[in-house]
């Protein structure tokens, strides 16, 4: 898993309304895509994906490799690198 997407993505959610929320993951990789598909760089791809895809919720903690993680973002990379790995 890319270390430095998974940081940009959740730097990415801090920007976001200071309520609580979640990423909607299927629907990030699919907006994440699109927008790469059309020349979209990767920052700008992550963030549109993250604004259509961020809804009201409390994020679940996950731990890989020692490193904490919010579970939706892990979800939304694992969706993303399923539907268009030629992206990351």
């Amino acid at each position: 898993m890319k270390k430095l997407l998974l940081a940009t993505l959740a730097l990415t959610a801090i920007a976001l309304p200071s309520q609580a929320g979640v990423l909607l993951p299927n629907l990030f990789a699919r907006e994440f895509c699109s927008m790469r598909s059309m020349g979209v760089s990767e920052d700008e791809a992550m963030s549109v994906a993250t604004q259509a895809s961020y809804v009201e919720g409390e994020a679940i903690k996950v731990t890989i490799d020692g490193e904490r993680y919010d579970a939706d973002v892990v979800q939304a990379m694992r969706a993303t690198r399923e539907l268009c790995p030629q992206y990351l």
